[in-house]
C-alpha cells in the first residue's frame, strides 16, 4: 500500500525531487510528511510546486457525490472572479468568509454578509470567521450539524485559508492536525479526508490556482513580506495634481489629473509609502502601467495582498509588477 504525506495528501515517492511527495528513501519508512511538508513545518521554507489542479475534475466530483461545500474567500481580496465557479456546483454551499481578524474591528459581519448579499446575489449560509482567533468556528460547525451534514468539501482559491479552517475545526474538537499551512500555491495536491468526529468527514481539497495573484510574478519572500498578519490599521493619502505614491516595491500610483486624489490603503501596516512628485523617476516606473479610473463606489484589489478604497473619483496611472493583479469591485466598506 502506498504511504501518502499527512500534511498534504501526496503519496510518497523517493525518484523525483520536484515532485510532489518526495522523501529520502533513507527515511520513507519512518516518515510521515514529505520532505516539503517537514520543512514548511518544522524550518517555514516553502517551495512552489508547479501542478496544475484540475477544477472541472474537481467540481464533476462534487456533483457526482452530491456533497455540500464550504467555499472559502478572503474577505480582504473578495471580487466576482473568486466567486465565478459558485455557478458550476450544484450542491449545498456554506460560503466562508476567512481573515476577518485583518479587518478594522469596525468592520461588523453583518456588513460584510449584506455585502455579499448585494453585489453576488447569494443570499444566505453566509459565515464571517477568523481561524487564527476561532471566530465563529463553533457557530458554523453548529450549522453543519443542524443541517445534518456527514460528508463536506472545503474547496477555495490558494492562501483563503482552507487548512487553516480545518485546523480550527480540529482544534474545537480537541484534535491535533497534521495538516500543512501555508501561503504558498499547491500546498495540498491531494484530497485529504479527515474525521472531524463520528458525524461528519471534512474533505480537504487541492486549492484553486489563481491566475492574477501577485505570487506568480515575485519571489516568494518578498510576497511573504506583503501579507497582513495582524489588523489593518488603514493608511489615507491626499495625492495633489502631479504628485504619486510609491508602495515598498509593488505599486506607484500618479495622480495626473487636474483634482486632488484620495486614497485609503488597506494593506499589511509594515509596508513602505514614498510620497513625492510624478517627474521623479524610479525602478518601478518600468513596470507595466494601467489606467485606472476611480469614483465614490469603488475599491481597487491588489490580488491576494489587499485594496484601496477611493472615496473621490478621478483618474489614477498605477505602475505594478503586472497589470493581471490590479482588479476593481464595488466597495466593500
Amino acid at each position: 500500500m502506498t504511504k501518502t504525506c499527512i500534511g498534504c495528501g501526496s503519496p510518497l515517492q523517493t525518484t523525483d525531487k520536484k515532485a510532489p511527495g518526495y522523501i529520502n528513501e533513507k527515511v520513507l519508512e519512518k516518515s510521515l510528511y514529505c520532505e516539503r511538508c517537514f520543512k514548511i513545518t518544522h524550518y517555514g521554507e516553502a517551495t512552489i510546486i508547479d501542478k496544475q489542479q484540475d477544477v472541472n475534475l474537481l467540481i464533476k466530483e462534487i456533483n457526482k457525490t452530491k456533497y455540500p461545500c464550504i467555499y472559502l474567500v478572503d474577505s480582504l481580496t473578495l471580487t466576482k472572479n473568486h466567486l465565478a465557479l459558485i455557478n458550476s456546483i450544484k450542491t449545498k454551499i456554506y460560503l466562508v468568509l476567512t481573515k476577518k481578524d485583518l479587518l478594522p474591528k469596525s468592520v461588523k459581519d453583518k456588513k460584510l454578509i449584506n455585502y455579499i448579499k448585494e453585489n453576488y446575489n447569494i443570499k444566505e449560509n453566509i459565515f464571517v470567521v477568523s481561524s487564527k482567533k476561532m471566530y465563529n468556528i463553533n457557530e458554523l460547525i453548529n450549522k453543519l450539524k443542524k443541517d445534518n451534514v456527514k460528508n463536506i468539501y472545503v474547496i477555495g482559491y490558494t492562501n483563503s485559508g482552507k487548512s487553516s479552517l480545518i485546523n480550527s475545526f480540529l482544534k474545537s474538537v480537541g484534535k491535533i492536525s497534521n495538516i500543512t499551512t501555508s501561503i504558498v500555491p499547491n500546498t495540498t495536491t491531494e484530497n485529504i479526508n479527515i474525521d472531524l468526529n463520528s458525524n461528519l468527514k471534512i474533505i480537504d481539497t487541492p486549492g484553486f490556482i489563481n491566475k492574477n495573484s501577485i505570487v506568480n510574478y515575485i519571489d516568494i519572500k518578498e510576497y511573504k513580506s506583503l501579507l497582513p498578519k495582524k489588523e489593518i490599521k488603514p493608511k489615507i493619502y491626499t495625492l495633489k495634481q502631479g504628485f504619486m505614491i510609491e508602495v515598498s516595491n509593488i505599486l506607484r500610483i500618479e495622480n495626473n489629473t487636474n483634482e486632488k486624489v484620495d486614497l485609503i490603503f488597506y494593506l499589511n501596516n509594515d509596508l513602505k509609502y514614498t510620497k513625492m512628485k510624478v517627474e521623479r523617476n524610479s525602478n518601478l516606473k518600468t513596470l507595466p502601467k494601467i489606467e485606472v479610473t476611480i469614483d465614490d463606489s469603488t475599491d481597487i484589489v491588489i490580488e491576494d495582498v489587499g485594496f484601496i478604497k477611493t472615496p473621490k473619483q478621478g483618474k489614477i496611472t498605477i505602475y505594478t509588477v503586472n497589470e493581471n493583479i490590479i482588479t476593481k469591485r464595488n466597495k466593500m466598506i
